[in-house]
């Protein structure tokens, strides 16, 4: 390569760097005196599920990013790999959790999604307990009881809340998973689960029903605070649905990513396009969660996004004067999150009861994952009980 064109290179780089030096630097100066919240839910694209789990996540990435001795970000982390479907954003701010109960949850959580994953590839359930490694990723601290979800929110002036949620949704609507869509397509012909996910993709209530349930989320966390400056990832096709027969699932993708770009215009929210960064850091057939350093790529995109925000909050000098009902906080905390998962079971069994065939049998899992949920949140009751 030309010496020239290297030296036009390295200035380029050198530019750039002092440019995002100055913007974290307005950030800061921006929010130093205000305080700032970052809260993050609530599906696994935020959980770093690599061998390297201990390593910094994306929330991690953005509240050290935007940390000086002038400001310290306040960070709560309710990503999980299975309380992860926007019915639990709900639950999680209705009830007003404690950083304490959302850590034991995540925990939790990563165990019976790994016991799952073991009796999905006919190993012993038992093999799941390896997940408990993930206690040290969520180590609980002595002030996590006092710090509440919704109280936080409420005090704060103007929190940022990374939205990551619905594409579990719509995975229960449909009935598949990058995983299983692959498997079922090679036994079409044999088992009905294929068929059964075609029929649900091309029924457009299935998307909106998903769309109306983000809606919904929107409506609760904007009536918490109508301040909260929401930044909703898009979702991205894995690697693992990059071949033809997974057209299904991957234009599926393409039709939510459209739905939610316009709702949150329509909210005046940000969506945030993740497709490059999943392309570059997703690079695995068996998983279709981002690498550790694509964290740390989706922190910076976010913060290119939170950075034109304020620029345009400076530009408008107006606030979200944006009205939205009083949303209603319980503080009933882990034991108010039990009793909706337990209605959801018994909805999901009573509903699975008046169907036919594989629809019947489609209904019993839908129950079992609401079960599960279920025995989650009695396992955070049961610790928090020993810990009084």
């Amino acid at each position: 390569m030309d010496k020239r064109n290297l030296d036009i290179e390295e200035r380029v780089k050198i530019l750039n760097l002092i440019s995002d030096y100055e913007k974290i630097d307005k950030l800061i100066n921006y929010y130093k005196d205000k305080g700032l919240l970052i809260v993050g839910l609530n599906d696994s694209q935020g959980v770093n599920t690599t061998s390297m789990f201990c390593r910094k996540g994306l929330l991690d990435y953005l509240a050290l990013s935007l940390t000086s001795d002038e400001l310290k970000p306040e960070v709560i982390n309710a990503f999980s790999l299975t309380m992860n479907k926007t019915e639990h954003i709900d639950y999680f701010l209705k009830n007003n959790l404690s950083v304490e109960e959302i850590k034991l949850s995540q925990l939790y959580s990563a165990v019976s999604a790994f016991e799952k994953v073991m009796q999905d590839i006919g190993l012993p359930k038992s093999f799941g307990k390896v997940a408990n490694i993930y206690k040290f990723a969520h180590k609980v601290k002595p002030k996590d009881k006092d710090i509440r979800i919704s109280t936080s929110i409420q005090m704060a002036k103007e929190p940022i809340m990374i939205y990551s949620s619905g594409v579990n949704d719509l995975m229960r609507e449909v009935g598949a998973n990058p995983f299983g869509i692959k498997k079922d397509y090679k036994d079409r012909n044999k088992k009905p689960n294929y068929y059964y996910t075609l029929e649900k993709v091309n029924n457009k209530n299935t998307l909106n029903k998903v769309i109306d349930s983000i809606e919904r989320n929107y409506n609760n966390i904007l009536g918490i605070n109508n301040s909260t400056d929401i930044y909703t990832l898009g979702a991205y096709v894995p690697k693992s649905l990059q071949k033809e027969e997974m057209n299904i699932f991957r234009d599926l993708v393409i039709r939510y990513n459209e739905k939610l770009s316009d709702l949150c215009k329509q909210y005046k929210t940000t969506f945030i396009d993740t497709e490059k960064v999943g392309k570059e850091y997703n690079n695995s057939e068996n998983n279709f969660h981002i690498s550790a350093t694509g964290h740390n790529a989706l922190a910076n995109t976010i913060l290119g996004h939170i950075y034109n925000n304020y620029n345009n909050k400076i530009l408008s000098n107006n606030e979200n004067s944006s009205e939205y009902q009083d949303f209603t906080i319980c503080d009933k905390g882990a034991k108010g999150v039990c009793d909706s998962l337990m209605t959801d079971y018994r909805d999901s069994v009573y509903d699975a009861m008046e169907r036919f065939d594989y629809e019947y049998k489609r209904g019993l899992e839908i129950a079992d994952e609401h079960k599960r949920e279920f025995e989650i949140f009695q396992k955070v009751l049961s610790k928090k009980s020993k810990n009084i």
